[in-house]
């Protein structure tokens, strides 16, 4: 049983009415003085430089200025990854836009008026959304020339939006680039596998001993000696040992250490003029738990004591002091003698002991940081001008590329320090490792999406006992139809991405950018085979399963007639499931912007928070992984793209899906979260592939259903095929590089427009920029949180303690 018009109705209706009250429930509570920083906190954190613009307070005012955002000032405020977000959206609603009007005004009454499946028997394998599909045409039928020119018409102009779309990702990328600060990431490049330091399970390539090999005698016999090589104009050529990243690498680290080892790897290639800074990457895993230990125990006092200041401005009564309990387990030996800690656990003061245990885990950190000598194989290295960085990031430093690999640097808040110990080879066969579990974890999801399918196909259900009576009622019928299998599958795909993300991780990314872009990738991979194609496959097979069951002898006699007419009817039915499965993803926009189960945390935590830094956790620093929504949103393209010329009517679902994107991820991303990167629209490259791989379905599509349905002139389709695989390779040769690197004249202008010397204060930063958080510790900012607390512990047992108890100034008192 096909999903029925009515089931698909009923479930508009309510994913609908759901999605509406969601988004009045938001317009309400964006304007609430409770609630406003929660729904509009990059308008209220002093942090966000520059703010988005302020919004009006009607109701519903906020729609139209957020659609109409301007694109210049968004990416100022909000960054190149947000831009490519909106324009990766507003691609799709401009293509379904137009795939609506075309395929729904040509294609809908040429199938409509069709008429094959009237004349076959009654089944309940067909409904009333299959008369609008390819599933009403008769075999062999001429009006199927109209689906092969709509194939054509709706892959060009598929192909001449993305490409005008990445002409503008290109310009704008380049504008956002000329935007960024002098001596950060555009100055940067990031060095993995140096030779000869040992890194996590790295192992030197062995020494060669000393007798030369056959080969090495022949090559020597040929160019005149070892050394001594002279070419056609007698220059001498280079000593092997030289270009022997390994050899050379010894030898450097005989006279020296990794850090003067890749300075001076560096200052040869570039000239010392062009080094600004060198940091190595070292062992610090003795050094993290201390810093997590620390960084904890300074937000408790932090809380504390910003509490205790609140309440004694208020006057308000301090009826008892916090305290924190030493367990003797985990309690260490200086607080244990200090406070006599036995067998039990014991209660002390936090006022007094979290200011020592900051004092202690301070020092033991200075201490630990003078034994540190285990350099990583991986070093980060600033330069004077961005040209120098930009040819150092695109440039071929050995021969050997399992050593002195250079890429552009992340952001250094964004380092996955811990992965920074791996060799290429390592990363490479951890990532073939994750690739098979990979595909194991697909294997094991198949067997949900056949028992989904088993769902949308009643009428293999309704033929269980004791199950018929169910299955037929009215509203269960429409209500197992149309919202369950959507929003089941909608649930069991919201377990892959944080699994995804995990193996990102152990694979050996080494920033959360590379790790998002990997689950973007993986995410997408993941649904087009179990959402897709495994779905399609299974949903065209068991579309009329029974009827095939019953009707097996007249197939067989008659295979080469039957099947085609089976599979023609079929593979079109699948897309009703599908038109379920994008309202229920278009709901869910509203929810995410509505956020329920935040805004009940906010709620319950808001009273129980007792500091303003405790309730600015809150509602600050909303985080957004790019990961899960740009596979949500090209896998909503690809499925509209695969069905739109075999059933239209799945285009005007796919419009409704990307207009509620469009504002609501429009407003998360400008006024609500902050991104944990900013990789300069490097994501796009991932759209391109992903909108590619529609077009490539829907040519595919097309091509099958035609030539199962019997079309002569099907094999038509090929040479758009062609065309598109052509228009692909040389987009990806044409824009693969301004997707990923800045040009060499941009950074030339760039760097005469800076001053010819970097300052004082300029280099004592970018010294420190890359350095590990575990180097890092601000000792002026711990200084004055331990005087802070001082001053608070004697002003409350009534001593002088100089502390200023005046009303700081709100800065965040704006409307949203």
């Amino acid at each position: 049983m096909a999903v029925t018009g009515v089931s698909l109705a009923t479930a508009l209706g309510i994913n609908g009415g759901v999605c509406c009250i969601f988004l009045i429930i938001f317009s309400i509570l964006r304007i609430k003085p409770f609630t406003r920083k929660f729904y509009a906190p990059k308008r209220f954190d002093p942090e966000v430089r520059p703010k988005p613009k302020k919004l009006p307070t009607g109701l519903f005012s906020w729609i139209v200025p957020t659609l109409f955002y301007n694109e210049s000032e968004m990416l100022k405020t909000a960054g190149m990854d947000v831009v490519v977000m909106v324009r990766l959206l507003s691609y799709g609603w401009v293509l379904f836009a137009f795939c609506t009007f075309w395929c729904c005004v040509v294609l809908t009454p040429i199938n409509g008026t069709a008429g094959f499946l009237a004349s076959l028997p009654p089944t309940l394998a067909t409904s009333d959304l299959d008369l609008l599909s390819t599933s009403n045409l008769y075999p062999s039928s001429s009006r199927m020339w109209a689906h092969l020119i709509s194939a054509y018409v709706v892959s060009l102009v598929a192909l001449a939006l993305l490409l005008g779309f990445s002409n503008d990702v290109s310009r704008l990328r380049a504008r956002y680039i000329s935007t960024r600060p002098r001596g950060g990431v555009s100055h940067s490049v990031l060095i993995t596998d140096i030779p000869c330091v040992d890194g996590l399970g790295a192992k030197e390539p062995p020494k060669r001993s000393g007798a030369m090999q056959p080969s090495d005698q022949r090559m020597d016999a040929e160019l005149g000696g070892k050394g001594a090589v002279s070419g056609h104009h007698g220059y001498t050529a280079i000593d092997d040992e030289l270009l022997d990243p390994w050899a050379d690498a010894r030898s450097q680290l005989r006279s020296g250490n990794a850090e003067s080892m890749v300075r001076n790897e560096m200052v040869t290639t570039y000239g010392a003029s062009k080094v600004a800074a060198v940091n190595v990457v070292y062992d610090t895993s003795k050094l993290d738990p201390l810093l997590a230990k620390y960084d904890k125990s300074k937000g408790q006092l932090e809380d504390i004591t910003d509490d205790y200041i609140g309440k004694l401005r208020r006057r308000a009564e301090i009826k008892k002091r916090k305290q924190v309990s030493l367990m003797p387990a985990l309690t260490p030996k200086w607080a244990k003698e200090r406070y006599h800690v036995g067998t039990s656990s014991v209660k002390v003061d936090a006022l007094e002991y979290l200011p020592q245990e900051m004092e202690y885990l301070l020092q033991e950190m200075k201490t630990e940081r003078q034994h540190i000598k285990d350099a990583r194989p991986a070093a980060f290295v600033t330069f004077n001008d961005r040209a120098s960085a930009n040819s150092a990031a695109t440039s071929l430093q050995a021969y050997d590329e399992t050593t002195w690999r250079m890429q552009p640097a992340p952001q250094s808040d964004e380092v996955i320090w811990g992965n920074l110990s791996m060799r290429y080879k390592q990363r490479v066969m951890r990532s073939l490792g994750m690739w098979l579990l990979f595909i194991a974890i697909l294997v094991f999801y198949l067997p949900i999406t056949a028992a989904i399918q088993m769902v949308v196909n009643l009428q293999n259900a309704a033929s269980i006992p004791g199950l018929n009576v169910i299955v037929r009622l009215p509203f269960v019928t429409q209500v197992l139809q149309g919202i369950l299998p959507g929003l089941v599958l909608k649930i069991f795909l919201a377990l892959v991405p944080p699994i995804l993300k995990a193996m990102a991780r152990f694979e050996g990314k080494m920033s959360l950018s590379e790790v998002d872009f990997s689950v973007v990738s993986r995410y997408f991979i993941f649904q087009v085979f179990a959402l897709f194609i495994f779905n399609f496959l299974l949903g065209t097979v068991t579309s009329d399963l029974l009827g095939v069951v019953k009707k097996f002898n007249e197939i067989a006699e008659a295979p080469t007639r039957r099947v085609p007419e089976l599979l023609g009817v079929g593979a079109a039915q699948t897309s009703s499931f599908y038109m379920s499965y994008i309202l229920i993803q278009a709901c869910g926009l509203g929810g995410d912007m509505l956020r329920l189960v935040g805004l009940v945390l906010f709620f319950v935590f808001m009273k129980l928070a007792g500091t303003e830094k405790a309730r600015y956790r809150l509602w600050a620093k909303q985080n957004y992984e790019f990961g899960k929504n740009v596979a949500n949103h090209t896998m909503v393209l690809l499925l509209g793209l695969a069905f739109t010329v075999l059933a239209p009517l799945i285009a005007p679902f796919c419009l409704l899906y990307f207009s509620l994107a469009l504002l609501a991820q429009k407003y998360q991303l400008i006024y609500v979260v902050t991104l944990p990167y900013q990789a300069a629209g490097r994501m796009w490259m991932n759209c391109f592939n992903q909108i590619m791989t529609g077009i490539y379905f829907l040519q595919a599509m097309a091509l099958c259903v035609l030539a199962v349905k019997g079309f002569a002139f099907a094999a038509l389709l090929i040479p758009l095929i062609l065309f598109t695989a052509v228009v692909h390779v040389n987009c990806k040769k044409l824009f693969r590089r301004p997707w990923t690197l800045m040009s060499a004249k941009e950074a030339a202008l760039l760097d005469a427009r800076d001053p010819a010397d970097i300052s004082p204060s300029e280099l004592e930063e970018v010294s420190v920029r890359y350095l590990s958080p575990v180097f890092k510790v601000d000792e002026a900012e711990h200084a004055e949180l331990i005087q802070r607390a001082a001053q608070v512990d004697r002003h409350m047992k009534g001593e002088a303690s100089g502390l200023d108890l005046s009303e700081p100034v709100d800065d965040t008192a704006e409307d949203a």
